[in-house]
């Protein structure tokens, strides 16, 4: 005779809830739960006609410009796991690890491996480094923040964004700086 045994899936709740906690590379990516095997999205181009400004003489006729959608697919094709073996009679009778607290965990790790992830990726983004001491556009030589240059990379961060008309996307989205904690001193100072 077989047993069958059903076990209370507190992990779900538990799981789903870490995961869910305010993480920067939530606040820094454009994030997509699914249940699908493919994401399809799409955006309206910003480059060529769409982006021009046309002008107009008093009685002329306008001319109207076609607006080009661009369309992706993401395959999401691989995955990430934490698991644990849990000896179920241990675990009742440990009165410091109870299943909620391993599976808390296991979401931490899930969300702590994801943001080491996307920040990995950083060789796609723009470098504000330094030249001479002093902050400069598209430089990646490391330049170390501190107490009197904290103000220089900020202004120049805001610069790049207005030289690269992304003020209004700043304005809606925000801005995000990632900051080791000692760099972060300085800017809370």
């Amino acid at each position: 005779m077989a047993n069958t045994i059903t076990y209370d899936t507190l992990f779900e709740s538990v799981l789903q809830e870490r995961l869910a906690r305010p993480t920067n590379w939530k606040e820094i990516c454009d994030v997509t739960y699914s249940d699908s095997q493919v994401i399809r999205s799409s955006y309206i181009s910003t480059t060529g006609g769409w982006a021009a400004v046309g002008t107009v003489t008093r009685g002329d006729g306008e001319t109207a410009t076609d607006i080009t959608e661009t369309s992706e697919t993401l395959t999401i094709s691989t995955g990430r796991f934490v698991s644990v073996f849990v000896d179920w009679a241990d675990l009742y009778q440990s009165p410091w690890t109870k299943p909620a607290e391993a599976f808390k965990r296991g979401g931490q790790r899930l969300n702590e491996f994801t943001e080491t992830d996307v920040l990995d990726d950083h060789a796609s983004w723009r470098n504000l480094g330094g030249s001479g001491g002093a902050w400069t556009d598209n430089t990646a030589t490391t330049l170390a923040v501190s107490a009197s240059n904290v103000d220089d990379l900020i202004r120049l961060v805001r610069q790049v964004i207005r030289a690269q008309n992304g003020q209004d996307i700043a304005a809606e989205n925000g801005i995000f700086h990632v900051w080791d904690p000692a760099s972060f001193n300085f800017l809370e100072a």
